[in-house]
């Protein structure tokens, strides 16, 4: 079965949309299609509640003007901004990678530990966890002292950082972990070198559970 399926990028910026398509397809089937868009205007990452807010009428937005063309959409930001709303006026099936990741890795493990990036990040998780009244599940949330452009900037720094993050939220009783930013696609692989615990890559998650959705022919159902 053919699928083509929208990526909505929640920032103002459209570097990042061609290695996005790049690192998405490597972990769709072969027979999905990725486009990926960005916003006409927004920040150029989402580490505030400030910026999350801001963005989600501008990512509705685009959702509305694409989704008839596409079987599926992924707004690709671990906050999940706008996919309720999204939820809420379109059938076409949406999916926040957070969401995803957390279904996975509730079925994986009994105990969630997730490492994103900001110092200011962990709170808004809080929130999210809640809202997914995930929070007997959730027992740690971290982040890594970076920001989301300065994650490239040196890879194995980077992974360092992440180890030793994983180590804490596994310390505190994690037994799966989810990465929890988007930015961070392609970076379970290397950490599971060294994890004795399942690491779940939020693009790798957003994208199978669409799939399946889509296969399944089941369909978004707002509040």
């Amino acid at each position: 079965m053919k699928k083509r399926i929208l990526i909505i990028n929640p920032v103002g910026t459209d570097k990042w949309n061609e290695s996005d398509k790049k690192i998405y397809q490597s972990f769709a089937s072969s027979n999905t299609e990725i486009d990926v868009v960005s916003l006409d205007n927004g920040p150029e990452s989402i580490e505030t509640r400030e910026a999350e807010v801001g963005v989600i009428p501008h990512v509705v937005k685009k959702a509305l003007e694409l989704h008839e063309k596409y079987d599926g959409i992924i707004v690709n930001c671990c906050l999940d901004p706008g996919v309720e709303v999204i939820r809420s006026l379109i059938k076409t099936p949406t999916i926040g990678p957070c969401q995803a990741s957390l279904a996975i890795a509730s079925t994986i493990g009994k105990k969630i530990g997730i490492v994103t990036v900001s110092k200011t990040a962990p709170p808004l998780f809080n929130e999210l966890v809640a809202r997914y009244e995930m929070e007997n599940k959730v027992v740690s949330i971290k982040g890594i002292s970076l920001s989301v452009p300065e994650i490239n900037n040196d890879r194995d720094y980077t992974i360092e950082l992440l180890k030793k993050e994983v180590a804490k939220v596994v310390k505190d009783g994690a037994n799966a972990v989810i990465l929890g930013c988007t930015g961070l696609a392609g970076f379970a692989k290397e950490l599971q070198k060294s994890a004795n615990v399942p690491i779940v890559d939020p693009v790798g998650a957003a994208i199978k559970v669409l799939e399946d959705i889509i296969e399944l022919n089941l369909f978004s159902v707002g509040d």
